[in-house]
């Protein structure tokens, strides 16, 4: 005999009641009908900004840096931030061998690390339905008092490598895709700045998706 399965309206509102299914165990039957984002999606607080398409030159990691792509969660956002994925594609066909990785600084208030100079912005657009951000996506921020682990000893501020390219030339652009799944999270006053470990002079097109969930 098979078990009754109820067919309910499949657009709900908030605080609406409705049955779970169950197994012969007291499991809760679930199964995937969407997506791992769909739902922040749905309610407008998934987004994504990126850089000109003509791609910027990653900086190298210092603790003064003219960062060229900065996601920023200001003190007061009211947001906690879940990166979800970023993506680097080398604009030309010659690659310079190096690491591309993320410099992340939290209690920017108290360590004096604010961004100042913020003088150019990636507009954050919805990669859902609707919705704005609360943070800042910038193309041009002076960053100070980033300090990198073994350069100096506060304030301490972590590096998340992304991956990296060979020294090669190729017949197709160099691309470079790291998926985070919700392994970093950036509280209000904090940042994230893309950087890499050696210098170079190959510009990159950079394109950052995140979430944003009300604290």
């Amino acid at each position: 005999m098979f078990n009754e399965i109820l067919v309910g309206n499949q657009k709900n509102g908030d605080g609406v009641v409705s049955k779970a299914r169950g197994g012969k165990n007291g499991d809760q039957i679930v199964f995937g009908l969407h997506g791992d984002y769909y739902e922040a999606a749905y309610r407008g607080q998934v987004f994504t900004a990126s850089t000109v398409i003509a791609g910027v030159v990653v900086p190298v990691a210092a603790a003064t840096l003219n960062s060229k792509f900065t996601l920023w969660n200001p003190a007061a956002s009211g947001v906690n931030v879940e990166l979800i994925s970023i993506f680097l594609m080398a604009d030309n066909a010659t690659t310079v061998a190096g690491v591309h990785s993320l410099m992340i600084q939290r209690n920017l208030t108290s360590s004096d690390g604010i961004p100042t100079t913020v003088t150019t912005l990636c507009p954050s657009l919805p990669a859902g339905l609707g919705g704005a951000s609360a943070v800042t996506v910038a193309a041009q921020a002076t960053l100070t008092n980033a300090q990198i682990p073994g350069v100096a000893t506060a304030p301490y501020i972590g590096v998340w490598p992304l991956g990296g390219y060979g020294a090669v030339t190729s017949t197709g652009m160099a691309d470079l895709t790291h998926n985070f799944n919700g392994k970093l999270i950036l509280a209000p006053d904090s940042l994230v700045a893309l950087v890499q470990m050696r210098a170079a002079t190959v510009a990159s097109f950079c394109q950052v998706c995140w979430a944003e969930y009300p604290i």
